[in-house]
């Protein structure tokens, strides 16, 4: 009994691994695709990578101008902005970080 107990056991932990497996998956393959047509795109606005002059990327909310001496400038989202390695880029604060603090 306790070999069969394990048997059904370990078989409910794959099952269950692979339904979180699958689901992790397909957020993963919903948010790849909307890198390029994401929330801004949809509503017509260019992703921020797209915006070419630091007051373009200041004035869209939740983007981010990044400056760095080895590479060019660049417009990212936030969270990108966030990941960027901080020995290669200098970004500016969010937009609403100076008034949040008043």
């Amino acid at each position: 009994m306790s070999r069969a107990k394990s048997a059904a056991l370990l078989a409910l932990l794959l099952l269950v691994c692979a339904v979180a497996f699958s689901a992790a998956a397909a957020v993963a393959a919903g948010s790849s695709k909307g890198k390029g047509k994401g929330g801004s795109a949809r509503r017509g606005l260019p992703p921020c990578r797209d915006l070419a002059t630091r007051g373009e990327c200041a004035a869209r909310a939740g983007c981010r101008w990044c400056r760095s001496e080895a590479l060019e400038d660049m417009c990212f989202g936030a969270t990108e902005a966030w990941r960027l390695p901080s020995q290669v880029f200098s970004c500016d604060p969010p937009s609403g970080a100076a008034n949040a603090r008043k």
